[in-house]
C-alpha cells in the first residue's frame, strides 16, 4: 500500500543519512548513558498510551466516587477521593502527561495552535483544581427571621473546647481549642478508624476484620498541656442513652420489670419497654422512688423501691398495721428512763390537739396536725406516685424542757423527723428525742383509684431485698396480698392470676447497692443517604496529674455559641464542649422574612427563599436589601450564600413544631473558582481552533484525507485514482 511504502521510504532515506544530516523535527535524538534514560522517560510521560491510562483512570475514579457519594455521604467521599493523596498525585501525573505531550512538539506550528491551547486549558483547569484542594472553604448560617449573624458554621472542622473555672470566683478562664477531623465512620469501642481507601477496603473485604482497631484514640493536646484530651470513640451519628453501674459514690438503685395481662388480651406483656424505665435509681433526699404511670397513663399498679438503712424498719415494712384506720399508724421507737428502746403505735385516727406520755418515759407528745401535703411541690410525686402524702406534725417535750417539733411522712421513713428551723436555717436543728415511722396503707377503693394495687420493694442495709404487695380485697378495702424476700431475676405473683380474668406478676432483674446513672451515647444507624444529618459524639478522656475521667460529649446543635458542660477532674472544674469551627465573616446577615411554600396537602416544599439585609461596615453597606432563593444565590466579599434547605423549629419541653423555620444558607468561599474557570474556557476555545483551523476536522487537508480513505475503500473498481495517494500538502 501507499502508506507502507511511504513509511519504507522514510526508513531509507533515514538510514542513508550521514552523521551530519538533521534528523525529522519533533523527534529528540536518540542518546546513549543517563540522558537517554532521561529522555526514554521523557517519551513515556509524553505518550498517547499514558494519556489513554491516565484519563482512563481518572473516569473510573469519577465513577467509583460518585457511586460511594450516593451509597454514603458526602463527607466520605470528600475523605476517602477528592481530599486524598492518590487523588491529587493522580490529577499531577496527568498534568505532567498532559505538560509534556505537548512540550515534546516544540517548536510548534501554527497549525497546532488549538492542540496547545487545549493542552494549556486542561493544565489551567487542574491548577485550578488544586488551588480550590488548598483554599477552599464552605459552611453554613442558620437564622430565624429577625436574627443577625456574623459567623459562618464550619461543619466539617470538629472542635473540642475546654477551660477551666476558677474555684474562687466560679468563673471560667480562658478557652482551649483542639482542632480535629474524625472521619466519616465510627471508630473506638472495638471499631478500628478507616483512614483513607486501603483501610475502607480492607474493612468492607474482611467484614470489619482489618484494619486492626487501635485502644489509643487519638490525643488532641500536646506535651506540656495541663489538661491532656483524647478521643476514645467517635459516633458520626449518635442518639443520648443512660448506663447504670456500680459507684461507691452512688444510691442503690435497681431493675425491676412489671408483667401484666389485662381481660381480652391474647398474652401477656411487659409495661416498661426500654432499659432506662426499667430502672429504680434512689432519690438521695427521700430514699424512695415510685411509679404510677406508663406512656402517660395510669398502670394498673404502682411500683416503687427504696431504702433502709436500719433493721427494724425493714420488720415494720414487712408487716403494715392493717386496721390503723385511713390516717395510719404513729410508730414510736424512744429510750425509756432506763435507757432502753421502747416502742409505742399510736393511731392518729381523730388525735389532733391531744397529748399522751409515751410509757415507762418523761416523753410527752402533742398530735399538731394530721394533714395530706401535696406532691406537686419539691417534685415528690415523681418519689410517691401519689397525688397527695399524709404528714404528721407532733410536739415532744422531755419533762420539763422545751418542746421539739418533730416531723414524719408516709413511707418516708429515712426523712429526718426533726427539720431546721425555716426562720434561722444556719441555726444547728435539736436532736429528736424519738424516731417516728408514720405507716399509712395505700387507699385502693375502686371508686377512687383504677389501680388494682401496690408493689413495693425496700433494700436494706445488709444489701438483701424485701417485697409487699398490696391489693383489694373482697369488700373493696386494701389487703396485703403478700411479702417476703426477692430472689433476683425470679419473677413473683403479685395480683390475680388462678381463675381470675386478669393477672400482675413482678421481677427484680438487678439490683446496686451503690449505683450511678451516667448518660452515654450509642450509634445511630441513619439511612445511606441520611448519614450527612447525624449529629456526632465523642468519648473524651481527660486526664491531669493523678486524675482521668472519661465523659461523653455529644456536638452542641446551638448556632449563637457553644454549650459547656462542667467536668470534675480532681480537685479542679473544668467545663467541655464538642462544637464546630466558627469563623468571622467581616460583616453582618440579618433575616427579615422567610418564606416556605408547599404542595397543598403535602410538607414537599415548592420553594423556600430568605429576605436579609447585609451590613459591611468596612465598605460603608449598610442594610443593603437582598433576596436569597433556591436559584439565585447571594455574592459578596468571595463568599456566596445559597439557599440550601429549612429546618423546622420545635419546643424544646414539649417537641411539638412551633410552625417557625430557620433559613440555612450553605456559604461558599473559592479562590480557584476564577482560575477553573479560565482553564475551561481556554480547553473550549483549543477546541474551536483545532475544528476550524488548517490542520482541523473541517479543513482542505481533512477533507482530502477522507476523500483518499474513501478511494481506497472502493477498490481497483473505481475510476482508475483509487489507490493512488496524492502528494499531501500541509
Amino acid at each position: 500500500m501507499a502508506t507502507a511504502a511511504k513509511k519504507a521510504s522514510v526508513i531509507d532515506s533515514s538510514a542513508a543519512r550521514g552523521p551530519g544530516s538533521k534528523r525529522p523535527p519533533g523527534r529528540p535524538a536518540t542518546r546513549g548513558g543517563l540522558v537517554g534514560v532521561l529522555m526514554a522517560i521523557y517519551r513515556f510521560l509524553a505518550s498517547l498510551k499514558l494519556a489513554v491510562l491516565g484519563l482512563g483512570s481518572l473516569a473510573a475514579s469519577l465513577a467509583f466516587a460518585t457511586w460511594l457519594e450516593s451509597r454514603y455521604s458526602t463527607a466520605t467521599v470528600q475523605d476517602f477521593v477528592y481530599r486524598s493523596t492518590w487523588f491529587a498525585l493522580l490529577l499531577g501525573f496527568l498534568a505532567i502527561n498532559i505538560f509534556c505531550a505537548a512540550a515534546i512538539r516544540f517548536p510548534w506550528k501554527r497549525r497546532q495552535t488549538g492542540f496547545v491551547v487545549t493542552h494549556l486549558g486542561l493544565l489551567v483547569l487542574i491548577a485550578g483544581s488544586y488551588i480550590s484542594f488548598r483554599t477552599a472553604d464552605e459552611g453554613e448560617v442558620v437564622m430565624l427571621e429577625g436574627e443577625t449573624k456574623s459567623q459562618l458554621l464550619r461543619l466539617q472542622d470538629s472542635v473540642i473546647r475546654l477551660r477551666e473555672v476558677d474555684a474562687r470566683t466560679g468563673e471560667p478562664g480562658a478557652t482551649r481549642d483542639f482542632h480535629f477531623a474524625p472521619g466519616p465512620f465510627a471508630w473506638g469501642n472495638g471499631q478500628a478508624r478507616l483512614n483513607n481507601l486501603l483501610d475502607f477496603t480492607l474493612s468492607g473485604l474482611t467484614d470489619g476484620r482489618l484494619p486492626t482497631p487501635s485502644s489509643s484514640g487519638e490525643v488532641l493536646s500536646q506535651p506540656g498541656d495541663p489538661v491532656r484530651v483524647a478521643i476514645k470513640t467517635f459516633y458520626p451519628a449518635a442518639a443520648p442513652s443512660t448506663v447504670h453501674e456500680a459507684d461507691p459514690s452512688g444510691t442503690p438503685m435497681a431493675r425491676m420489670q412489671l408483667e401484666f395481662k389485662a381481660p381480652g388480651m391474647p398474652q401477656a406483656r411487659e409495661a416498661f419497654a426500654s432499659e432506662d424505665e426499667q430502672w429504680f435509681a434512689l432519690d438521695r433526699r427521700f430514699h424512695r422512688v415510685a411509679r404510677s404511670e406508663i406512656g402517660g397513663r395510669e398502670a394498673p399498679a404502682l411500683i416503687a423501691f427504696g431504702y433502709v438503712d436500719r433493721p427494724e424498719l425493714i420488720e415494720d415494712f414487712l408487716k403494715p398495721p392493717m386496721d390503723a384506720g385511713p390516717r395510719g399508724l404513729a410508730r414510736f421507737r424512744y429510750a425509756d428512763k432506763s435507757g432502753k428502746t421502747r416502742v409505742h403505735d399510736l393511731p392518729l385516727r381523730d388525735q389532733e390537739g391531744k397529748t399522751i406520755t409515751l410509757p415507762e418515759s418523761d416523753l410527752s407528745v402533742t398530735v399538731e396536725k394530721v394533714a395530706d401535703f401535696p406532691t406537686s411541690d419539691g417534685g415528690l410525686f415523681r418519689v410517691l406516685g401519689e397525688a397527695a402524702v399524709p404528714v404528721g406534725i407532733f410536739e415532744i417535750r422531755k419533762g420539763d424542757g422545751p418542746a421539739v417539733k418533730h416531723w414524719a411522712l408516709a413511707s418516708l421513713p429515712m426523712i429526718p423527723n426533726v427539720a431546721p428551723n425555716p426562720d434561722d436555717p444556719s441555726a444547728t436543728p435539736p436532736q429528736p428525742l424519738a424516731s417516728i415511722n408514720l405507716m399509712v396503707v395505700p387507699d385502693l377503693d375502686p371508686k377512687l383509684s383504677g389501680r388494682m394495687g401496690q408493689i413495693e420493694v425496700l433494700a436494706g442495709p445488709d444489701g438483701k431485698l424485701s417485697y409487699r404487695v398490696f391489693g383489694r380485697g373482697k369488700d373493696g378495702k386494701t389487703v396485703l396480698r403478700s411479702s417476703g424476700q426477692v430472689a433476683t431475676g425470679k419473677a413473683i405473683p403479685a395480683l390475680g392470676g388462678g381463675d381470675m380474668p386478669m393477672f400482675i406478676n413482678f421481677r427484680v432483674d438487678d439490683y446496686l447497692p451503690a449505683g450511678v446513672t451516667r448518660q452515654v451515647y450509642e450509634p445511630l444507624y441513619l439511612p445511606k443517604a441520611q448519614m450527612d444529618q447525624g449529629i456526632p459524639a465523642v468519648l473524651l478522656e481527660l486526664s491531669t496529674g493523678d486524675a482521668s475521667r472519661e465523659v461523653w460529649v455529644r456536638r452542641d446543635d446551638s448556632t449563637d455559641t457553644p454549650a459547656f458542660r462542667p467536668v470534675q477532674l480532681g480537685d479542679r472544674t473544668y467545663q467541655v464542649a464538642y462544637d464546630v469551627d466558627r469563623q468571622p465573616l467581616g460583616f453582618q446577615l440579618k433575616l427579615d422574612k422567610f418564606d416556605v411554600g408547599f404542595m397543598p396537602g403535602t410538607e414537599n416544599a415548592t420553594k423556600f427563599e430568605s429576605q436579609v439585609r447585609l451590613t459591611d461596615d468596612s465598605q460603608g453597606i449598610k442594610e443593603r436589601p437582598h433576596l436569597i432563593s433556591m436559584n439565585d444565590p447571594m455574592s459578596h466579599r468571595g463568599f456566596t450564600f445559597y439557599q440550601m434547605r429549612y429546618s423546622p423549629v420545635s419546643d424544646p419541653e414539649t417537641g411539638q413544631k412551633t410552625g417557625l423555620y430557620q433559613s440555612v444558607l450553605h456559604v461558599g468561599v473559592d479562590p480557584g473558582r476564577p482560575v477553573k474557570y479560565a482553564g475551561c474556557l481556554l480547553l473550549v476555545l483549543g477546541i474551536f481552533l483545532q475544528f476550524t483551523m488548517k490542520a482541523g476536522v473541517f479543513s482542505d487537508t481533512a477533507r482530502r484525507k477522507m476523500e483518499q480513505a474513501t478511494r481506497r475503500l472502493r477498490g481497483p473498481a473505481g475510476d482508475g485514482a483509487a489507490g493512488r495517494d496524492e502528494p499531501e500538502r500541509l
